[in-house]
């Protein structure tokens, strides 16, 4: 079970880094971070929505994940937990990758913006 949360984890920071890296070259829109906690957080700060940032909070947020699954929440259905949710947003990033390469919408992108 460890090895399939690590690899999720893993999962999760490849396809937001892949979101990012595509956002920073695409110049035909601002980027807008579509993660609503996140969007928020940026607001409170009064912190312009930037692409590398984003990525860095998810990043710091699967490590305090990987973190707490391995010190304090132990039992196997988190872990199991963990996995369906970061392959749900793994789902999300590359949709939105997709998305942002393409310069139009898909599926995922039109849920996303509802």
């Amino acid at each position: 079970m460890d090895l399939i949360t690590t690899l999720v984890a893993l999962e999760v920071i490849a396809s937001k880094f892949l979101l990012s890296y595509i956002a920073s070259f695409s110049s035909a829109t601002s980027y807008e971070e579509n993660n609503p906690l996140l969007r928020f957080v940026f607001r409170k700060l009064k912190v312009d929505d930037d692409q590398w940032i984003s990525f860095f909070c998810t990043v710091l947020l699967v490590g305090v994940s990987l973190y707490l699954l391995s010190s304090v929440y132990t039992a196997p259905a988190y872990a199991a937990m963990f996995i369906l949710a970061g392959f749900y947003t793994t789902v999300l990033n590359l949709g939105a990758a997709h998305g942002s390469y393409f310069q139009k919408t898909n599926f995922i992108t039109r849920r996303l913006l509802r």
